[in-house]
């Protein structure tokens, strides 16, 4: 996708990074775009699988015709659908994370590898089925990671799937989160357009491309 280098190559290495996207959005494009881009640019990447959410990606992608780079993925809850190189399992406890069990799985990968690219998908699962004291904990877990210079996170959440189910939510993470961008289509285009950037000159960016383009 062209154009979106430009976003990618604007973040920096410690930001939290909130992508809200509209179910109808195709976020699996966006996701192989981020995946294309560090792998062209000797990033490795690792994906925060939560309840299966990276598989049923790959899949729509290889419904399209296309496939993914080879990465690196932490299982979180789900089941015994496989994608990526699985390098860590997380049970999922009553619906909770444990993030320190998150820390020790990765402690290898973070070893022996530099800075890395880190998309989580599916967090929008976890909160739909959670209470407002464990939506507060998991948003103050997640603010714990801000600034650490391993990494980029990228979150990708379906927005149309948090507000039905616990609007304050998006606000909460916003709040948290170094960069908010929206993932949508329109017409017969994909935006990103970006609200809060720690590098000002991503702000107010919109970032667009055919969604015909896409598909060859």
């Amino acid at each position: 996708m062209e154009g979106l280098e430009s976003f990618f190559s604007g973040l920096k290495f410690g930001e939290t990074v909130l992508v809200e996207y509209a179910s109808n959005s195709y976020p699996e494009l966006l996701l192989k775009s981020l995946t294309d881009f560090a792998s062209s640019n000797g990033f490795r990447v690792l994906v925060d699988d939560i309840l299966d959410t990276y598989p049923s990606l790959v899949m729509s992608l290889e419904v399209l015709g296309l496939s993914l780079p080879e990465v690196t993925v932490i299982k979180i809850g789900g089941g015994k659908r496989e994608a990526g190189i699985t390098i860590g399992r997380i049970e999922v406890d009553k619906y909770s994370i444990s993030f320190g069990h998150y820390e020790n799985s990765i402690s290898k990968f973070r070893e022996a590898n530099g800075p890395y690219f880190n998309p989580v998908v599916g967090l929008h699962k976890i909160v739909m089925v959670s209470s407002r004291r464990e939506v507060l904990s998991l948003l103050t877990s997640i603010s714990g990671f801000v600034g650490d210079d391993r990494r980029i996170a990228i979150y990708f959440i379906n927005e149309d799937a948090v507000e039905s189910s616990e609007p304050a939510f998006l606000p909460m993470f916003e709040e948290i989160a170094t960069t908010v961008a929206e993932w949508y289509l329109e017409g017969d285009e994909l935006v990103l357009a970006v609200y809060k950037a720690a590098n000002p000159e991503l702000l107010g960016k919109e970032y667009r491309v055919k969604v015909s383009r896409l598909f060859k």
